[in-house]
């Protein structure tokens, strides 16, 4: 499944890739942005949540994992799931 937002400088559309994605909507799921309890909930190598936490970064154009996390619930990326 491959997401896309608007970006209000460039006029060509970004796509967040699945494996971002699920990151994302783990991060939510486990209330913890925690590279390790990341890493063995998505039963990939801590290096690897590192990387996707970079890009996710970059592509979200912010600087921590909490700001990415607010801003792909502002843009309709990921959302809370309701109790």
């Amino acid at each position: 499944m491959i997401v896309n937002i608007s970006d209000n400088v460039h006029s060509h559309e970004k796509r967040l890739t699945p494996a971002l994605y699920r990151l994302l909507e783990a991060c939510l799921e486990k209330k913890t942005t925690n590279t390790k309890v990341l890493a063995a909930h998505l039963c990939r190598s801590p290096a690897t949540i590192r990387t996707e936490f970079q890009r996710v970064l970059a592509f979200m154009d912010v600087h921590c994992r909490y700001e990415a996390l607010r801003a792909a619930e502002e843009n309709g990326l990921i959302r809370r799931k309701r109790r």
